[in-house]
């Protein structure tokens, strides 16, 4: 591998490692929370490698979001608009990558595309999937959040009004 691109792929991966920590301990968060909550033993129980593979399946819609031409659309706006269009775009890639990554799962395990969709959409748990939504909503602003005033104010003064 030439020199520009393992400098490229260092920096990629540095840029993945915010999101995929971020979303790995409040995903897993996630999972201990409906653990300790779930009354209905027939519900799908999710387990803390699920929540691993979701963190990285959003730093993987972090990533490509970024680099939307439509982006940065409002940095000249309050931070208000900035992040809340952020989050908007993080939050329908998520997503998006999300339901993909699923029909792709059930079509592999089913007799093809269309079989695999409609098994998929049958065995559909509707709760299950407001209840990730809402949480991914829910961390995706507050990163983005987080992004945004590390961005314009500087590592170094959030650390120091945190940690000073």
């Amino acid at each position: 591998m030439t020199k520009p691109k393992a400098s490229a792929l260092v920096h990629e991966l540095r840029n993945m490692l915010p999101p995929t920590v971020f979303f790995g301990l409040g995903f897993n968060a996630l999972v201990l929370t409906i653990d300790r909550l779930s009354l209905d033993a027939s519900s799908q129980p999710i387990t803390h490698t699920t929540a691993c593979i979701g963190a990285l399946l959003v730093a993987k819609g972090v990533i490509v979001a970024e680099f939307l031409p439509f982006f940065n659309k409002y940095q000249d706006r309050t931070r208000f608009w900035a992040i809340s269009w952020k989050a908007f775009l993080y939050y329908m890639l998520t997503t998006l990558l999300h339901l993909a990554e699923r029909a792709f799962a059930a079509s592999r395990s089913a007799k093809g595309f269309d079989a695999g969709i409609a098994t998929y959409l049958q065995e559909f748990d509707w709760s299950h999937f407001w209840v990730i939504q809402m949480w991914l909503a829910i961390l995706i602003f507050t990163y983005t959040s987080l992004m945004v005033f590390v961005r314009d104010l500087g590592d170094e003064s959030i650390y120091k009004a945190y940690f000073h």
